[in-house]
C-alpha cells in the first residue's frame, strides 16, 4: 500500500497526543510486536514482546515508569519526512507527581512499517544528553532531587537492576562533546571543501556520508556530488551513546533546506561509521 506523508505523520502525531492523554493501552498499540524503544539511545532498548511477566512485557514498563505517574508535553520545533521515517525536533517537558519540572531537547527518528495494512512504530529513538538533564536537575534544588530519587527507585522496582545500571552507563558512557566538535568539523569541512578535514573524521574512504536518502558519498566523492558553493550550518547538537543528532541547514545547488543530521561512532576509534542528514 502507498502511504501519503500525512499518513506517516499522522501515526507519529499520535504518541504525544496518548501520553498526554495517559493512555497506556493506546501508546502501546501504536507499536509493532517486536518494536524496539530507545529512549534515550545508548541506554538499556525496550522491546515490545520482551520478557513478558506480570502481565506486562518491557515496552510496558518503560511506560509505567517514565510515563504513566508523569505530566509530559511536547513542543514540535520540526517534521522530517522521508519515507516511513520521520524525525522529530522537539521539547519535551516533564512535570513529576511532586511538581518538578524537566525540559528536555531532543530528536526522534521513528521507523514505521506496514503490518496488517496498518502502519505501526518497528523502532523508536530519542537522542538527548542523560548527563546534561542530570546536572540540571541537580541543580534544581530539593523538589528535582526528591524526584530523581522517586524515579530511580521506581526504575529498580519496575525494571531491574541491570536495566538501571545501563541506563546509568549513559552519564560516562559516550561522545559527549567530541561528538558536538565533530558535527561541527563537519559542516567546516563542506563549506570550505577541505578534503583532509573531512577524511579525518571517518576511519576511511568509504561511502559513509548519506544526504538524498539511499545514496551514500565517501569523503572523497560528496564534493563533487554537492558542487560548488555548498554549505553546512549546525546548531544544537546532542550526543547520545556514540551517536550526535544536530538541527542544521544545507544549501547545494541553489536551494537551501532544514533539517537534522545525525553521526554513528564507533565506541573504539571514536571514527565516524556513518553521517546522514534527513533534510526536509
Amino acid at each position: 500500500m502507498e502511504w501519503s506523508r500525512d499518513d506517516v505523520l499522522a501515526v507519529v502525531k499520535r504518541s504525544p497526543d496518548r501520553v498526554a492523554a495517559h493512555d497506556k493501552e493506546g501508546w502501546v498499540g501504536l507499536f509493532a510486536h517486536g518494536a524496539v524503544v530507545e529512549d534515550p539511545v545508548g541506554g538499556p532498548p525496550a522491546r515490545k514482546g520482551a520478557d513478558p511477566r506480570d502481565g506486562d512485557d518491557e515496552l510496558g514498563r518503560f511506560y509505567d515508569v517514565y510515563i504513566a505517574p508523569n505530566e509530559v508535553r511536547f513542543e514540535v520545533l520540526a517534521d522530517v519526512v522521508q519515507g516511513l521515517t520521520v524525525v522529530r525536533d522537539v521539547n519535551i517537558t516533564t512535570r513529576t507527581p511532586n511538581g518538578a519540572r524537566v525540559e528536555l531537547p531532543a530528536y526522534l527518528i521513528y521507523e514505521l512499517g506496514e503490518v496488517d495494512s496498518v502502519l505501526r512504530v518497528q523502532r523508536m529513538r530519542a537522542f538527548w544528553e542523560l548527563r546534561g538533564v542530570t546536572m540540571s536537575a541537580l541543580k534544581g534544588g530539593p523538589t528535582t532531587l526528591i524526584a530523581m530519587t522517586g524515579l530511580t527507585a521506581r526504575m529498580l522496582r519496575i525494571q531491574g537492576f541491570s536495566n538501571v545500571s545501563t541506563y546509568l552507563e549513559g552519564l560516562w558512557r559516550g561522545m559527549f562533546e567530541r561528538g558536538h566538535a565533530a558535527a561541527e568539523e563537519f559542516a567546516r569541512a563542506i563549506r570550505e571543501r577541505d578534503l583532509a578535514g573531512l577524511r579525518g573524521l571517518f576511519a576511511d574512504d568509504e561511502p559513509r556520508i548519506e544526504i538524498e536518502p539511499g545514496k551514500r558519498h565517501s569523503p572523497r566523492s560528496v564534493f563533487d556530488a554537492l558542487g560548488p558553493g555548498a554549505s553546512l550550518e549546525v546548531e544544537a547538537p546532542i550526543s547520545a551513546g556514540f551517536f550526535t543528532a544536530f538541527r542544521c541547514t544545507f544549501t547545494a545547488h541553489g536551494a537551501r533546506r532544514s533539517g537534522v543530521g545525525l553521526f554513528e561512532f564507533d565506541p573504539h576509534t571514536r571514527f565516524c561509521t556513518s553521517a546522514r542528514l534527513y533534510l526536509g
